[in-house]
């Protein structure tokens, strides 16, 4: 096996067709689908278990007694396979026919390559979600293009290294992901590992490579531009903890200019939380305090 592709489930039975009938489609086969559910709910899971063995893909089925979140559930599965290359996928995306053979055809004809993806579109089809990950400062690591018309950037689109990819729709090398450390840690839960994830494989000497004519698109279960308070309490209290995680392990290695940036960045975002949603800001603390980061 080459490459395995793992997607986490979460209640997933309603939209998770448009995906197996997209990989299905591929024009590189050389895969087997790794799938672990975090409904916590056994006929939820089952739903979704029979949908898979329909498609007739070669997988894996796990079900999870406990939710253990994306990052939990990437490395349960990371660590039940030996597959060179290793895809994360998210249960609302589709590929194009080729988009396995062209990203795969390019992260093999360069060992640099830690990681790739890409051109993702929404499901409109015409606004971005992503064509990687952008630094801006340790505060500020966003995905490239994300939300912009594609019309608009079309004349930007060329394969290029980009500073990582999203989880979403992320495919990686296994040594290099063995070099930095490994996938993900316990702790992370969901949000932000993937900029953790690229900061190790840069600092453990590997690139990230955007492909633009390897074209996906993701549904993204919650809207960009969504205000935050809109958001899942979950999603606000793991994105904001995960940010201190990534300072904790990042800081010392950034720049003057860097750190200044970022704290003022932060300071915002923190009086924003603070101000806006003091009981999440408060949970978050605690945890952070309580599990040292």
């Amino acid at each position: 096996m080459k490459l395995a592709i793992q997607v986490i489930t979460h209640h997933s039975s309603k939209h998770l067709a448009p995906l197996l009938e997209s990989l299905k489609a591929q024009t590189f086969q050389e895969f087997e689908m790794w799938f672990l559910d975090n409904s916590e709910n056994r006929d939820e899971a089952e739903l979704s278990r029979a949908q898979v063995v329909s498609s007739g893909l070669r997988h894996t089925f796990i079900v999870n007694e406990t939710n253990t979140g994306f990052a939990g559930g990437h490395q349960a599965m990371f660590l039940s396979h030996e597959a060179p290359f290793v895809m994360l996928l998210n249960d609302d995306a589709t590929l194009a026919p080729e988009y396995l053979e062209r990203v795969m055809r390019r992260i093999e004809s360069d060992p640099k390559i830690g990681s790739i993806t890409g051109l993702v579109l929404r499901s409109d089809g015409v606004t971005i979600d992503t064509t990687g990950l952008e630094y801006k400062c340790l505060a500020q690591i966003v995905d490239r293009f994300a939300g912009c018309q594609m019309s608009n950037v079309r004349s930007q689109m060329y394969s290029e290294e980009v500073f990582g990819v999203s989880g979403a729709i992320g495919l990686y090398r296994r040594s290099a992901v063995e070099k930095a450390g490994g996938l993900f840690g316990p702790k992370w839960f969901m949000y932000k590992e993937d900029v953790d994830l690229a900061l190790r494989l840069r600092n453990a000497g590997f690139v990230s490579w955007f492909e633009p004519e390897a074209i996906a698109w993701h549904a993204r279960g919650v809207k960009a531009g969504s205000s935050h308070a809109k958001r899942p309490v979950i999603l606000r209290k793991s994105s904001y903890v995960n940010q201190w995680r990534v300072y904790r392990r990042h800081w010392k290695g950034t720049s003057f200019g860097d750190k200044l940036r970022s704290i003022g960045f932060e300071l915002l975002r923190s009086a924003h939380l603070l101000i806006m949603a003091p009981k999440i800001f408060f949970e978050a603390w605690r945890e952070l305090l309580s599990s040292v980061f």
